[in-house]
């Protein structure tokens, strides 16, 4: 009976202490398990400020862009305006393109009060103005700043013969042996002296012709001739005319005929 009461007493003592202790390693726990739920928060929050206001971190919400860089951006942009508009107003032309440009006749020279000379062709004129289409466009100028205005030929080539011709008479032709020069601005091509001898009635008795003896020239069709006369040179001829007994020569006429080829 008395074992017993003393198991009884002990195990009440016993039961209150371990409860307590339970209780308290409960707190421990708790208490452990909420200063770790704080401390993750505080971290997230640090985390998600740093991520929002660091300068490494792109924002994954748009922001509003400072004054300074719409300035930069404006700039930017005005100077690729100007860039484009100066290649708009000055173009580049290579020589491949130029060469492929069907240039104007030029046929009036134009002088202005400024000096410039302006060459092209008059389309438009009235009491005020004129309009003169040139090389690089059509150009409207007032006639109060026109000077004067002159008719402008194209170059060509001018072939004279150069004195008298030798005259070499025989019982069955005449020859004529000579010279001539380019006076012109133009070279000459293919070109031949053509003699005609006539009678006293002015009748045609006999005509030929014969190339000179000229500057070798190579054409782009791939023709070479020896015929041609560049200006201020001078080149020789040899002609001779068959002749009959039956009719007497009193005059003979000469020409010069030429051709311009490339």
């Amino acid at each position: 009976m008395k074992k017993i009461l003393y198991i009884f007493l002990i195990s009440s003592l016993i039961i209150p202490l371990v409860s307590c202790s339970s209780k308290k390693k409960k707190q421990t726990k708790s208490s452990k398990a909420q200063q770790t739920s704080v401390s993750k928060k505080t971290t997230q929050n640090k985390l998600s400020k740093a991520s929002l206001f660091s300068d490494d971190v792109e924002p994954f919400y748009t922001v509003d862009p400072k004054l300074e860089d719409i300035e930069s951006e404006i700039a930017l942009l005005k100077e690729k305006v100007v860039e484009y508009e100066s290649q708009i107003s000055t173009p580049n032309f290579n020589t491949e393109i130029l060469k492929l440009l069907k240039n104007p006749t030029i046929k009036h020279e134009i002088q202005l009060s400024n000096g410039t000379t302006i060459q092209g062709v008059i389309i438009y004129e009235n009491a005020d103005q004129m309009i003169v289409e040139t090389q690089i466009g059509q150009l409207q100028i007032n006639k109060n700043e026109i000077i004067k205005t002159n008719d402008v030929l194209p170059p060509t080539a001018n072939l004279e013969f150069v004195g008298d011709a030798i005259e070499e008479i025989y019982n069955d032709q005449r020859a004529y042996q000579g010279s001539i020069k380019n006076n012109g601005l133009k070279r000459a091509d293919f070109v031949r002296i053509v003699y005609t001898l006539h009678d006293e009635n002015s009748n045609m008795i006999a005509v030929d012709s014969v190339f000179i003896d000229g500057t070798k020239k190579i054409f782009n069709s791939g023709l070479i001739s020896d015929a041609s006369i560049n200006p201020g040179d001078f080149a020789t001829f040899y002609v001779v005319i068959k002749t009959t007994d039956e009719q007497e020569v009193k005059y003979f006429l000469r020409d010069i005929r030429w051709e311009y080829f490339e």
